[in-house]
């Protein structure tokens, strides 16, 4: 069995993070992340631990340091959707409307004063 290729990848914010495979890289493409190089520097990085499974943003020049304290290179967290959250928004559909008065009524003045 071959190991599958790593891309590095980047969001729209200069976030960086790791995945394993085109597939996954397909995956994250059409979600605004693009194909970048490897982090360095001041650029953030996701990183996962490996006890818990907690992922978080680090400073590439700092990954190195992290690494030896469980936190490896990462794919990012999974985007957040109202449509699939565990307690969706409330259905606004039946909330009263309130009158709303047209501008036209609203703003006449009456001309009140005579020609001469």
């Amino acid at each position: 069995m071959t190991k599958k290729q790593s891309y590095w990848l980047s969001d729209g914010f200069g976030a960086k993070a790791l995945v394993e495979g085109a597939e996954q890289k397909d995956r994250w493409v059409p979600l605004g992340w693009s194909e970048s190089d490897e982090p360095a520097g001041d650029d953030r990085v996701w990183l996962r631990h490996e006890e818990h499974g907690g992922r978080a943003l680090f400073p590439a020049a700092a990954m190195e340091l992290w690494q030896q304290k469980g936190w490896q290179p990462s794919d990012p967290p999974e985007p957040v959707s109202p449509f699939n959250a565990p307690q969706p928004a409330a259905d606004v559909s039946e909330a009263p409307v309130a009158a709303i008065s047209s501008p036209a009524s609203a703003g006449k003045a009456s001309n009140t004063s005579k020609e001469q």
